[in-house]
């Protein structure tokens, strides 16, 4: 399929690709689809942690508020997704 995205090459063992292709396979997605996925709904909350983290370096108080703040957030975000399954 021809895309207009970039393309990222990750190394992983052979456990994980199996195991990232048979999820695909549930999923009826291609490998490639789901760890794109995987990765866009992840980068909010590793933006955030990285954040925090350089944040913690000169002021670790406000770099806990921001971990409490993201795992508020995240758990927040899984309560609407499960309200919208019912």
């Amino acid at each position: 399929m021809a895309t207009d995205k970039k393309r990222v090459i990750v190394y992983v063992d052979e456990e994980l690709k199996n195991q990232i292709d048979q999820i695909a396979h549930r999923f009826g997605s291609s490998t490639s689809r789901l760890c794109g996925d995987v990765l866009e709904s992840a980068i909010p909350a590793l933006d955030a942690t990285s954040k925090a983290m350089e944040t913690a370096r000169t002021d670790p108080q406000k770099a806990l508020e921001m971990i409490r703040s993201l795992g508020a957030d995240t758990q927040g975000d899984l309560l609407k997704a499960m309200e919208q399954i019912k």
